[in-house]
């Protein structure tokens, strides 16, 4: 098998659906631009077609559903030529579960990608959930592509609430918004009930909402403050916002090039399970979307 190198980008490429292909451009495009090597991964889970996740092989000989896998793996590195003639791809065809191939990968790739045509509402569909446990066991940074036209969005909206987690997310997406030449949306959502202990108005100290703002202001300022000296050119929006952060992430998310989360995930769980807010903003996916760990 050959070995992964850090400067990798891993791409999951499954049968269908043009999410894939999308999520296959999305990570040509920069690769092209990073100089890294792309690696097109189709995974033959042979468990029963039924599982969760599982590509569904009931009736195909082992020879018929190699030979449909090679041809997607095929369609993938077209799109990746038609982007970057010069881009280094390998394609990989793994068996095994899905989720526990591209944990694997994820301990040597700088970024894996995934597709993910469910939005708008509609109801999960299991490469959605797929691509949410793939999320929440990777060792690296998930991108999850949804099946959107990225033609006129604008800008790289961030979460930012302090946290350490939060704190890597947004250098990273700072980076993105220079690279790609786009404004940096920083968002700092807080919740009024929540920050004065779930009962306000009702024995709770009664804290003046102007005073809860400001604070909440510059805990983002803050926040902000080496990443606007680190690029000083970057054109920065701030959102400080009483709300809640899923919703209002979405919210600033619906028209952006890119959105960025950090998981809060942790304990002895953390292998099988994001934060709540990249949990939340994965199951209503409006914008191509990078969590980090």
């Amino acid at each position: 098998m050959n070995e992964i190198t850090v400067d990798e980008i891993a791409v999951g490429v499954s049968t269908g659906g043009s999410a894939t292909m999308r999520a296959v451009r999305w990570a040509a495009e920069r690769a092209s631009t990073l100089g890294s090597t792309l690696r097109l991964v189709h995974v033959i889970d042979e468990a029963p077609a039924d599982r969760e996740g599982a590509e569904a092989t009931s009736g195909e000989t082992p020879g018929a559903a190699d030979g449909r896998s090679r041809e997607c793996l095929d369609e993938a590195a077209a799109v990746v030529a038609d982007v970057d003639p010069g881009i280094e791809t390998v394609t990989t065809l793994e068996r095994g579960n899905a989720v526990d191939v591209f944990e694997r990968i994820s301990a040597e790739a700088s970024m894996l990608v995934v597709g993910s045509d469910w939005h708008d509402g509609r109801r999960a569909s299991r490469r959605r959930v797929l691509s949410l446990r793939i999320a929440a066991v990777s060792q690296t940074a998930v991108a999850v592509i949804p099946d959107l036209e990225p033609v006129g969005r604008r800008g790289v909206v961030v979460g930012v609430d302090g946290s350490h987690a939060s704190d890597h997310a947004l250098a990273f997406a700072a980076d993105e918004a220079e690279r790609l030449g786009e404004p940096l949306i920083a968002v700092h959502s807080w919740d009024v009930v929540a920050m004065v202990g779930g009962e306000y108005g009702y024995g709770a100290p009664l804290i003046a909402t102007d005073d809860l703002a400001r604070a909440e202001a510059e805990i983002l300022e803050t926040a902000l403050a080496p990443v606007v000296a680190a690029h000083p050119g970057l054109e920065v929006q701030r959102v400080v916002v009483a709300g809640d952060p899923v919703n209002d992430l979405t919210e600033a998310a619906i028209e952006a090039r890119l959105l960025v989360v950090g998981s809060h995930g942790r304990g002895a769980l953390a292998r099988f399970l994001l934060g709540s807010v990249s949990q939340g903003v994965l199951a209503d996916l409006v914008a191509p979307t990078v969590v980090l760990r």
